[in-house]
């Protein structure tokens, strides 16, 4: 990676310098220096989460490769923050560009953890073997990043060491996925389970590794493009299972939320039961965005005051009012489909986290969302022609600096990663109808078949993570990226399955 390159180039020029002044260099820090205390270690490992909250990354555009791209958005002829809106992807395309290449500062920066603290001796072994696990999970997570959406890509697993390491053949499918479970197994036999905001634990890891069964399992079963080598899906969906059911049964420190609205609610995001792993923006953090979130203000119909909604999903007259933020500037950019709304059971909780009645801080309804809004000469009304996504808010916002999270893992997905693996079992149907629940909604009929029973759990599941960084990529596994699924865009087929990788990296590398 272009990124990686530059870094060997500039460590192979101090030597040299180094060398050639004769000098022993004093206040600088290299791999060799810098690993000394559990601390050090500590401060190594934070800077290899930090990419995950870039905008480049998930902090932002894992939304525009992951959900623009599907039925979950509709542009509505305005002007768009991303060209994916009417799947214009090229091997240029910025989205591709820094996605990929922010992945892979996330791996190089884990890599140095994984290679250091291996070495390191003032350590304490509980600690060694945290730190390790994290690290390893990263690596994993990064990978997985990058496999669904650009399929072969070289694979990372040691600290570049000069120029010519950062040239790397792009491995084939099959070959960075084992690479991504033999690293979440070492995770899962290192880590402990302990919840903290924006980390991982050893729960972060048998869920994800659910998550990566569930995708070699039905993308095998599904014929999709790419996954010709798995060669035994019904044994990835007996994996998938066994690694959701671990999470599910075999531990007491998260459980589902039984309250749809506080998996949302910014103040339950820490101390909430529903989150596995999740990113860690602040409202109270100094620099650029990624340290602090501005998801709400790509949501919300943008106006010229404070957007309030209801508190409650179960809105009443007169009822307590929340702002989106607590700041009037919002950029109106993430423009959910009326029509996806629609696809929702009128009683269904999840249909109002589209919101359509926006209301004064005294709590009396001042719009209400219609298509038609979009040609009223109402300054305001004409801003509301979708229904807005509320499930980033925070009405204490600093500012525009917000502490919005993106849910990276949750209870709620492992449930149904359970039962779309497990089949129409009475734990599969358990864990569904646990979520069915929530939403407000009866439980399943008895008796479905397999394949209707996992129609019925994907079907809830794009309900359920509608937003949250899931749909292109439950759409490519399930061999659905088509004009029949894809209906609100100018859909190309050409990148359905794997977006290109950037014409840079392909420049640069003499081995692509």
């Amino acid at each position: 990676m272009k990124i990686i390159k530059y870094i060997a180039i500039v460590l192979l020029l101090s030597s040299a310098m180094t060398s050639c002044l004769e000098e022993t260099p004093y206040g600088t820090y290299s791999n060799k220096t810098f690993y000394k205390t559990e601390a050090d270690a500590e401060s190594a490992l934070m800077y290899a989460y930090v990419p995950l909250n870039y905008i480049e990354y998930c902090g932002r555009f894992l939304f525009y490769l992951g959900d623009v791209p599907t039925n979950q958005y509709k542009s509505y002829g305005k002007a768009d923050e991303s060209p994916l809106f009417q799947w214009d992807v090229q091997p240029t395309s910025d989205e591709v560009l820094y996605f990929f290449k922010t992945a892979y500062i996330g791996l190089a920066r884990a890599n140095s953890v994984v290679d250091n603290v291996e070495k390191m001796t003032d350590i304490s072994e509980s600690a060694r073997n945290r730190i390790l696990g994290e690290a390893h999970f990263l690596r994993a997570f990064n990978h997985f990043m990058l496999v669904i959406n650009f399929g072969s890509v070289p694979i990372r697993s040691h600290t570049v060491e000069s120029v010519s390491d950062s040239y790397a053949d792009f491995a084939p499918i099959s070959e960075v996925w084992s690479f991504i479970i033999s690293e979440l197994e070492t995770a899962i036999d290192l880590l402990p389970v302990q919840k903290r905001q924006g980390r991982a634990d050893k729960v972060a890891a048998q869920a994800l590794m659910s998550r990566v069964y569930l995708y070699l399992a039905s993308s095998k079963a599904s014929g999709a493009p790419g996954y010709e080598w798995v060669s035994d899906a019904e044994k990835m969906y007996e994996n998938a299972a066994s690694y959701a059911d671990a999470v599910l049964n075999g531990q007491s420190t998260y459980m589902l939320d039984p309250d749809l609205g506080n998996i949302y609610d910014v103040e339950h995001q820490a101390d909430g039961t529903e989150h596995i792993f999740i990113t860690s923006m602040n409202r109270e953090a100094s620099g650029m965005e990624g340290t602090y979130s501005q998801l709400p203000q790509l949501f919300c119909i943008q106006t010229s005051d404070y957007v309030y909604i209801s508190k409650s999903l179960k809105p009443t007259p007169g009822g307590e009012v929340m702002k989106v933020l607590n700041d009037p500037t919002t950029y109106q950019v993430m423009r959910v489909d009326n029509e996806f709304r629609d696809t929702y059971e009128e009683d269904d909780l999840r249909k109002q986290l589209m919101v359509t009645v926006i209301y004064n801080s005294e709590g009396q309804e001042i719009a209400r969302y219609d298509p038609s809004n979009l040609t009223s000469s109402d300054n305001l009304v004409n801003k509301f022609f979708y229904p807005f996504c509320r499930k980033y808010t925070d009405p204490y916002s600093n500012s525009n600096r917000t502490s919005a999270n993106v849910y990276l893992i949750r209870m709620g997905e492992v449930a149904l990663n359970y039962a779309e693996a497990a089949g129409p079992t009475e734990e599969g149907y358990k864990w569904v109808n646990e979520v069915r629940k929530r939403a407000g909604l009866q439980e399943l009929p008895k008796g479905l078949g397999v394949e209707e029973f996992r129609e019925a759990v994907i079907q809830e599941r794009i309900k359920e993570l509608a937003f949250e960084g899931h749909g292109l990529y439950d759409l490519r596994r399930l061999k659905r990226v088509d004009e029949e699924h894809i209906t609100n865009k100018n859909f190309q087929p050409k990148y359905a399955y794997f977006y290109p990788a950037p014409q840079r990296e392909s420049d640069l590398n003499p081995q692509q």
